[in-house]
């Protein structure tokens, strides 16, 4: 059931009563027995007010109140997932022109390259892939030179 608060206009008391749902616009003071109004005071759910019942501190709307990085720097989810189409386009180039599936990434001061992995790279990232498998199976490991 919820709670409704009342605030009597005669004898300024506020209180408390647990009522059931509905309309309770009115309630009963326990000082004076005068009919007290009821004060939105603004505790419903998702909403939060202001102290006084002014103008909200929030909206209640997760998406305006919290915006993401993205909204404050004014980017749209659609630039976004062109910024990594473009670069899925780049990295099936250097796979065609270096006949290899796999890519080392180069990261630079504010930009990031990809070339083909070499036989020799590939065949390292093999041996790591299968050194992490073991640890993960719990395998006795022997380094190897």
């Amino acid at each position: 059931m919820p709670r409704y608060t009342f605030e009597c206009t005669q004898c300024s008391t506020r209180f408390e009563r647990t009522l059931k749902l509905g309309d309770n616009p009115t309630h009963p003071c326990p000082s004076c027995k005068e009919e007290a109004p009821r004060l939105f005071d603004g505790t419903a759910f998702g909403f939060g007010f202001a102290a006084g019942g002014s103008a909200p501190a929030n909206s209640g709307v997760h998406d305006q109140d919290y915006p993401t990085a993205d909204k404050i720097v004014g980017r749209s989810a659609e630039s976004r997932w062109a910024t990594y189409r473009e670069r899925d386009k780049v990295k099936r180039q250097v796979r065609e022109v270096g006949g290899s599936p796999a890519l080392e990434r180069l990261d630079g001061e504010g930009y990031t390259e990809y070339a083909a992995m070499g036989q020799p790279q590939r065949d390292a990232r093999a041996k790591l892939v299968d050194l992490a498998v073991a640890v993960e199976r719990g395998s006795q490991v022997k380094p190897t030179q």
